[in-house]
């Protein structure tokens, strides 16, 4: 989701159809954590708004480590 979020960013930046291949591969990275929430059960659009926002937040200094804990399909740090 860091490298989805980082990619929107930059898509941001640049202007017209050239930031249709970054925009295209930060879709193609939020698959991961998509399938995953689907997989573990949780409630898909929920948590990947949840684990956006998290890596968005550029204040929080554990932004880069947040995921989905495929246990137990809930936003977790992944260092821990």
């Amino acid at each position: 989701m860091e490298l989805a979020c980082r990619l929107n960013e930059r898509a941001n930046q640049v202007e017209g159809i050239h930031q249709w291949p970054y925009k295209a591969l930060a879709s193609a990275l939020e698959v991961i954590p998509r399938t995953l929430a689907q997989n573990c059960g949780g409630e898909v659009v929920r948590l990947l708004t949840e684990l956006r926002a998290k890596h968005n937040n550029k204040d929080d200094p554990n932004c880069l480590k947040w995921g989905i804990d495929g246990v137990t399909g809930k936003i977790a740090n992944m260092e821990e």
